[in-house]
């Protein structure tokens, strides 16, 4: 009776080993990570904004900073088809980061505009509008690849969210393009 207990253990403590253990590849952190990091770019396409407005950095720091972060947002945008759906309670989750990059992106796009007579100044007028242009486009992917990703009760509100983004770089292309 023992031997037959102690194999019944083993079989059960086998078992419980052999079944993979559940775990979703991307969790809630890993689509906040994705806002983090573009919020960090825009951060740092405003400081060099700052800078060439105040005299101390020239066109090409901005134009490289703009440069890096059509790249993180396409980044952002190639990765996110690769993460876990979202359930509600971590769809809900996401909306305080996009209102806060939407945020950031309108003080940035206001920052861009402010500086548009020394970018007119310098010829690099049609540089910046190109690169609001390919923001735009990595914005429209990185919302369309966020929206399903959502629970389909909330698919409307992300996208209005995440619209909220290419509205305010909409702002700067419209700014630049008379």
């Amino acid at each position: 009776m023992k031997l037959a207990t102690g194999l019944l253990t083993l079989a059960l403590t086998y078992s419980a080993f052999a079944e993979p253990i559940p775990h979703k590849k991307r969790a809630l952190a890993d689509y906040t990570g994705v806002f983090d990091g573009i919020s960090a770019q825009v951060a740092a396409v405003a400081d060099s904004v700052s800078a060439y407005v105040g005299g101390t950095s020239d066109a090409d720091a901005v134009q490289t900073a703009s440069n890096q972060l059509s790249t993180t947002i396409n980044d952002g945008a190639s990765a996110i088809p690769g993460f876990d759906p979202l359930e509600n309670a971590d769809a809900l989750a996401l909306v305080s980061p996009i209102q806060d990059l939407t945020s950031d992106v309108s003080d940035l796009v206001d920052a861009v505009i402010g500086a548009k007579t020394n970018f007119d100044a310098d010829g690099r007028s049609a540089d910046v509008l190109s690169s609001l242009q390919d923001q735009q486009t990595a914005s429209e992917a990185l919302r369309d690849a966020i929206t399903p990703k959502v629970p389909d009760a909330l698919q409307s509100t992300a996208e209005e969210l995440a619209n909220g983004i290419v509205s305010q770089i909409q702002r700067g292309i419209e700014a630049y393009s008379g």
